[in-house]
């Protein structure tokens, strides 16, 4: 994959650009098209009506028009208008500009990179690639198993509406290293996976999930970690992931080499 020209040049992606890229790389996959704007981008799914799949990423203050226009297009789109952004003070601090316009803050991501030199690879021959279409769904089937409702270790609920999306990434883009989908298996028994996305440089972990039967085995730290050191092999410069600060997920990442480098916020209009 191709390195953006930021991270060629500074060897460092600035947040914003981080967030720009993640919306590209999830073009296809969780959202179905980008809509540019001068003032945002907006990530736009038909499909699942959900916060996170259909925001506007800004980098600065909206004028009184930039609102009008993007909340036209929301409405031209039938959504609720959703604004995202780095947790930065330039944008911060005008949170009551936007409580004026009847924005509420519905949602806060942490944003974690791996951040550690050493991998243990020792237990990585328990880990397969997905390579067919019978794989696939094993993979689907499993992630899907390891992601209840009430699950007190899983803050996001059901992934069923997501299955269709993913399966339909893989046929587009598994023959590339677009994504990349892993299953770590107990035995035969296959008990985790894990995702990987790449786009210019920026590697993106997702569907992460253990089975709750085999939970406390270290099976969701070898499916991330196999992926990050997939990440690592293939030339991209960052290893990321989101979670939810303070959720479960967000202090298990942090224990095995994540850290959170910045929070977005997510605001829903009411």
């Amino acid at each position: 994959m191709a390195k953006t020209d930021k991270i060629e040049k500074g060897g460092v992606l600035s947040n914003y650009d981080f967030l720009a890229a993640y919306q590209n790389l999830q073009t296809g996959i969780e959202f179905d098209e980008l809509i540019k704007r001068s003032s945002a981008t907006v990530s736009h799914t038909a499909k699942n009506a959900a916060p996170y799949c259909n925001f506007a990423l800004i980098n600065k203050m909206l004028s009184d028009e930039e609102f009008s226009e993007l909340e036209h297009l929301f409405s031209s789109l039938e959504r609720t208008p959703v604004i995202y952004f780095e947790n930065k003070p330039t944008l911060v601090k005008h949170l009551d500009r936007f409580k004026k316009r009847g924005y509420e803050k519905a949602f806060e991501d942490s944003w974690m990179f791996y951040e550690r030199d050493v991998i243990d690879k020792s237990r990585f021959p328990q880990v397969k690639k997905v390579d067919d279409h019978k794989s696939l769904e094993v993979f689907l089937k499993t992630w899907d198993a390891s992601l209840q409702s009430g699950d007190p270790q899983n803050p996001y609920g059901s992934v069923k509406g997501y299955l269709d999306n993913y399966r339909q990434a893989w046929l587009k883009f598994g023959a590339s290293n677009r994504v990349q989908y892993f299953i770590v298996y107990d035995g035969e028994q296959p008990v985790a996976t894990a995702l990987l996305h790449s786009f210019e440089g920026v590697g993106y972990i997702s569907n992460v999930g253990s089975l709750q039967t085999v939970r406390g085995r270290g099976f969701g730290k070898l499916a991330t970690l196999y992926a990050v050191k997939r990440s690592q092999q293939i030339g991209n410069i960052v290893h990321s992931l989101s979670t939810e600060e303070g959720s479960f997920p967000n202090e298990f990442y942090k224990r095995i080499g994540f850290i959170t480098r910045f929070t977005g916020i997510g605001l829903t209009k009411q």
